[in-house]
């Protein structure tokens, strides 16, 4: 009796050699297209949590260093932004740390929305001026602070730039407690900056914002390589937007070239993220590039939003 395990094995390794093969190759998973490129001119809800026209709800936590005003100075929406100015001294501020950090924060339990989780992004404007030539790599920070002691999640705000208005947009997903943020602080390092300089920051039209309508924030094929012979391709999603849109529609083609092979589609509430097509034996994709597409249709069919990722068709060794 002939045994076929001989065989088995040269064809377990012709797989692996080519997968080995293409992952040398650098193919890797792949994303879409950066969720940044396509989405500005989707529509936006904002819920304002704060317009800066009055300053008397946030706190100066060095007043030894720090001044807080309402300054018509410098505003980007309305009459007036908050003006968060600060004289460094490497002497004098909080005993044990002399070289400390000035900062200014809101209270959002007195009276502001706690529970982000529905939104997408925090963002606001400011406005920077300095007695420095530049300001320093890491002019300014931020923190929102959550339940419980020493429980906060914080970014640098590097983008921010001396005599012009940055736009900072932080996604809510990287914070840490969507959910459950206490209080909003701005801060500075007095590390980063020399004894007596002078630095002021206009921070204006602080909102919390998403997508009026469903949108793809990131899409990508599960493999980047498949064989010409698998039968079942998935596609993986990210839904951003309104929280309706778990009942919109989502559509999948998997195709190469100008032709699509296949197509699926189930409601967005239902998918959990993924949704997979099978591929017609009859129809089995060429080795070389292929495509796959994700759209998200409305009840009435409409395209709200489309986004497509490649991968790579090789050949299968056969038994």
């Amino acid at each position: 009796m002939t045994s076929t395990r001989p065989n088995i094995v040269l064809f377990l390794s012709c797989r692996l050699f080519a997968v080995a093969a293409a992952l040398a190759l650098g193919c890797g998973p792949a994303w879409g297209d950066d969720p940044a490129d396509d989405l500005a001119g989707v529509p936006m809800e904002r819920l304002v949590l704060d317009d800066m026209e009055d300053a008397g709800d946030w706190y100066n936590g060095s007043p030894e260093e720090t001044k807080l005003a309402a300054s018509d100075l410098h505003a980007k929406e309305g009459k007036t932004s908050l003006e968060f100015a600060n004289q460094v001294d490497h002497m004098k501020g909080e005993k044990n740390y002399p070289i400390g950090w000035p900062r200014t924060g809101k209270d959002l339990n007195k009276g502001g929305p706690t529970d982000w989780s529905d939104y997408e992004f925090f963002e606001c404007w400011i406005y920077a001026t300095t007695s420095r030539d530049a300001l320093p790599r890491n002019p300014l920070g931020i923190g929102f602070y959550h339940s419980g002691p020493k429980r906060s999640t914080s970014f640098p705000l590097d983008s921010v730039r001396k005599d012009e208005w940055t736009k900072i947009r932080l996604p809510i997903s990287r914070i840490e407690l969507a959910g459950d943020v206490q209080r909003v602080q701005f801060n500075i390092s007095e590390s980063n900056y020399s004894h007596g300089d002078q630095v002021s920051f206009y921070i204006d039209d602080v909102v919390l914002t998403r997508f009026a309508h469903p949108v793809l924030g990131a899409m990508r094929a599960q493999h980047r390589i498949v064989y010409a012979d698998d039968r079942y391709m998935t596609a993986q999603f990210e839904l951003l937007g309104n929280r309706a849109g778990k009942e919109v529609q989502v559509v999948l083609e998997v195709g190469s070239g100008s032709e699509a092979f296949a197509q699926t589609s189930g409601k967005a509430g239902d998918l959990g993220g993924e949704i997979t097509v099978r591929i017609d034996p009859g129809r089995p994709l060429a080795p070389g590039e292929a495509w796959m597409k994700i759209m998200l249709q409305d009840r009435a069919g409409k395209i709200l939003h489309e986004r497509q990722a490649t991968f790579r068709v090789i050949e299968g060794p056969g038994l």
